[in-house]
């Protein structure tokens, strides 16, 4: 019998932590961050061109503070949480302030730290709307930076840190 209950406890346990486990995937899914770059350029995807819009006004979530006007050429960031969203884009004339189309998408980010989304595409309605992320380059060195690696380190003022002795 004292056998029996032992199991039982241990059974209780073992799905405790499981479902322990199982709500912090879902805590971090649904609670990431997303870097997601919005570009307005000409682009090509799967063999299509997808000229860019002159002016356009897109919004996120149905949330004024996430929308933006974007020009031609435009590339611009937000962060945005959760795995999917919505985004609508109304193209406009920019003299008028004319509606000329507007169009509504759904996101799917799903677990990507960062994606890009063509806005010519989302407009033209492409089954394929997302671009490969642009790479990041290393800035170039100065050549203060060089003699610094040289043995002749300058200090500027202020730029020293001081350290204090731990007394035990």
């Amino acid at each position: 019998m004292a056998r029996s209950v032992n199991q039982k406890k241990l059974f209780i346990r073992l799905a405790l932590i499981v479902l322990l486990a199982v709500i912090c995937l879902a805590l971090f899914y649904f609670g990431r961050e997303h870097d997601v770059l919005i570009d307005n350029r000409t682009v090509t995807i799967g063999g299509n061109e997808y000229k860019e819009i002159e002016y356009m006004n897109v919004v996120v979530d149905g949330d004024e503070e996430k929308s933006g006007e974007y020009y031609a050429g435009d590339r611009d960031m937000m962060k945005l949480k959760g795995p999917s969203h919505k985004i609508k884009v109304i193209v406009m004339d920019e003299e008028s302030e004319k509606v000329i189309k507007t169009v509504e998408r759904s996101l799917n980010i799903g677990a990507a730290r960062g994606v890009m989304y063509s806005l010519p595409a989302i407009v033209a309605e492409a089954s394929e709307i997302a671009l490969p992320m642009p790479k990041e380059e290393a800035p170039e060195p100065d050549s203060s930076e060089e003699s610094g690696a040289s043995g002749s380190e300058e200090t500027q003022p202020g730029s020293e840190e001081q350290q204090t002795p731990i007394s035990e």
